[in-house]
């Protein structure tokens, strides 16, 4: 939370309408405020909800106070509402298996960063252009690529060949 730089209080007050409040401070700040934000409790209700009462304000110890107590502090007014602190984001417990890896993803520590080289600057030599030949000569120097011829024919496998009955020879 950062603290106001410096206490105030509230001089004057003067009440206006849909709950705005001309406010003077003791280091010569005027500013007129809408407490609304402020005046959401249980404790403001009255303040909130009837202008006759919320009229009643006045300067008590430099804070504005309300007839039935409700107060709102002068630095409040002044510096607006202090901002939250910043969240920490709860650490969840991991199953072993997946905290393994996702120590293993975390980057390790940065390795240092070696001093800048200085690079001398090299002199481009210019380029000469070579002749090109003529396309016909090119489309000769090309041979087509010829299939490979397979190493081995492959065999075909034979019909299956039945065995032959032999015919029994009849015993005179």
């Amino acid at each position: 939370m950062v603290e106001p730089p410096r206490p105030v209080s509230v001089v004057s007050v003067v009440a206006l309408n849909d709950l705005h409040l001309q406010l003077d401070f003791d280091d010569g700040l005027s500013r007129t405020v809408d407490v609304t934000p402020y005046v959401q409790g249980p404790h403001y209700k009255q303040v909130r909800l009837s202008e006759k009462f919320f009229k009643t304000a006045h300067v008590e110890s430099g804070a504005v106070l309300w007839d039935n107590g409700a107060m709102l502090d002068a630095d409040l007014l002044r510096y607006g509402p202090p901002k939250p602190p910043k969240a920490e984001k709860p650490k969840v417990a991991l199953p072993a298996k997946l905290a393994k890896h996702v120590a293993k993803a975390k980057p390790k520590a940065k390795p240092a960063k070696a001093a800048p080289v200085k690079a001398k600057p090299v002199k481009a030599k210019p380029v000469k252009a070579k002749a090109k030949a003529p396309a016909k000569k090119v489309a000769k120097a090309v041979m087509p690529v010829k299939k490979a011829k397979p190493a081995a024919k492959p065999v075909k496998a034979k019909a299956a060949v039945k065995p032959v009955k032999k015919a029994a020879k009849k015993k005179k």
